[in-house]
């Protein structure tokens, strides 16, 4: 039996475990006139991906068609229930999201993320906030184009999730400061 499942290879017979349940769940046996699934569900397996509809042609099956538009129903139901949900995430989200809206010269901290920095560059004691710097153009709601010093060598256009207002009292990393590094002598 294993050689007419696995063929050349068998050592990889656990591959084959799928075609070979359901081969076995699916087949009618002689003692009982039934498949094992038709036995515990009372019912033949329904093995339908997805249906398309067929002309109606000699030999049409009114059992076939019910059992397409019940499938075709759970679908549907599923579908409606997938959308309710992602609405209902989606209201749940937006009520903590706010809004942050930049005019072009607005003063701005931009947050660096790891993936900004060239590899072997990043640590977790360098700093993660950096300004002020100015907003140079807003591509949209959710992207602007900020005026960063050519010594950074980075993407000057940010997420909106990476720039936040300055406050005159914030200024935590003064730009003369950002290639220096304390223990290069630079920093404080």
């Amino acid at each position: 039996m294993i050689r007419s499942v696995c063929g050349d290879k068998p050592k990889q017979w656990d591959l084959a475990l799928p075609q070979v349940e359901f081969a076995y769940n699916s087949a009618m046996h002689s003692a009982t006139g039934k498949s094992p699934f038709s036995l515990v569900y009372t019912s033949v397996p329904k093995h339908v991906v997805d249906l398309v509809k067929l002309p109606k042609a000699p030999g049409f099956s009114a059992s076939a068609e019910t059992m397409a538009k019940e499938i075709l129903a759970v679908k549907e139901a599923v579908k409606a229930k997938l959308e309710a949900t992602g609405k209902k995430n989606k209201a749940a989200a937006d009520k903590h999201k706010r809004l942050k809206v930049f005019k072009e010269g607005d003063d701005v901290m931009v947050f660096l993320r790891r993936e900004r920095f060239p590899v072997g560059i990043y640590s977790k004691l360098q700093p993660r906030k950096y300004g002020p710097f100015k907003v140079i153009r807003k591509i949209n709601d959710n992207a602007y184009v900020v005026a960063l010093p050519e010594s950074m060598n980075i993407s000057n256009t940010f997420n909106v999730a990476d720039i936040h207002e300055y406050h005159a009292d914030e200024v935590l990393y003064p730009e003369e400061n950002l290639g220096a590094s304390s223990s290069r002598g630079g920093g404080d």
